[in-house]
């Protein structure tokens, strides 16, 4: 949902100068798929949502700095360097263009949060079957 929208229907939101995006537009956004985006969003690993009448927003300075933060960590400069902010443009019949770094940076973050949570898991499972037998 844009700003620019008038409130004339009860569903529409306007919230002045700040983008509110939908988990779809949030993915075509960031240049993922949405189903990743929804595992980030289980795994607790992804750009924090905000919740709306029960249904899951995002805002764009919060995706804005998300993808930020993994384009930084592997040492690549977006503004002013290599790698550029591409502007999508918003049309809706075409597929969503995907970003192959931050599909990259998103997998891997996915797998190391899946892999902590699994050892976790597995720490607890030993600790409550040590405790069970002894």
């Amino acid at each position: 949902m844009r700003p620019h929208n008038d409130n004339t229907s009860p569903d529409v939101l306007h919230f002045p100068r700040r983008n509110i995006f939908s988990p779809q537009e949030a993915s075509h956004y960031l240049g993922i798929a949405p189903l990743r985006l929804r595992i980030m969003k289980w795994l607790r690993c992804g750009p924090k949502p905000i919740s709306i009448n029960r249904e899951t927003f995002y805002t764009e300075a919060e995706l804005r700095s998300f993808r930020l933060g993994l384009i930084r960590a592997v040492g690549v400069e977006e503004n002013g360097g290599p790698y550029r902010e591409r502007y999508m443009a918003d049309t809706q019949g075409e597929k969503p263009v995907m970003d192959p770094l931050v599909t990259l940076l998103s997998a891997n973050l996915i797998r190391r949060r899946a892999i902590g949570l699994s050892l976790w898991g597995l720490l607890l499972l030993g600790i409550g079957i040590d405790l069970i037998l002894f």
